[in-house]
């Protein structure tokens, strides 16, 4: 359900209503059960509710961003090991080791969090894969936002965009059919 500016009403959430704070407690159809501070429950329509003078939502959790499990089977398997490669580097650049490094571990010294700042590490893994900085923190930042799939080259999923320099097929053909009429027999002479 969503309330007033787009935000989504969930279980868990607090809402004033009805000059009282209450907390949602199940939504079924287009009815909200609520629990008043007091502990009083009541049951009420959902457009009742956010048409109300007084509705607000004042205690809300953002939603969780959740991976999408299901695409990363779909890509090929060079694409699904590319993010999972830049996974591992994304890792040791914010924690200082790779994922599954042995406990006890020590962090290499260009990316030990405790004497190197975000950046230097950052620029240490561009220098180790010869890539420029700003592909370190796009990766690190699309990780951090979309978790593995964010370290998906979306050049390379199924169904992605077209590749530049790719034309579609009927372009093809009408610039070599237009090609072959301009050059197949020269200008007549005028005179």
């Amino acid at each position: 359900m969503t309330a007033g500016g787009g935000s989504g009403l969930r279980p868990g959430d607090w809402v004033t209503f009805d000059d009282g704070e209450h907390q949602v407690v199940a939504l079924a159809g287009t009815a909200v059960r609520l629990r008043s501070a007091a502990g009083t429950e009541s049951v009420v329509l959902a457009s009742y509710l956010m048409a109300a003078p007084d509705f607000a939502v004042t205690g809300a959790e953002p939603l969780p961003e959740m991976e999408p499990f299901g695409l990363l089977e779909t890509l090929p398997e060079p694409a699904r090991a590319a993010a999972v490669e830049w996974q591992r580097h994304v890792v040791e650049v914010e924690t200082g080791l790779p994922p599954g490094a042995e406990p006890g571990t020590p962090a290499r010294d260009e990316y030990d969090p405790a004497t190197r700042s975000l950046t230097e590490r950052m620029r240490a893994k561009a220098a180790e894969l010869d890539v420029s900085l700003r592909t370190v923190e796009g990766k690190r930042s699309r990780y951090l936002k979309q978790g593995l799939w964010g370290l998906v080259d979306q050049r390379r999923r199924a169904g992605g965009r077209r590749r530049a320099g790719r034309m579609p097929g009927w372009w093809r053909r009408s610039a070599k059919c237009s090609t072959a009429r301009r050059t197949s027999r020269p200008a007549p002479a005028r005179g």
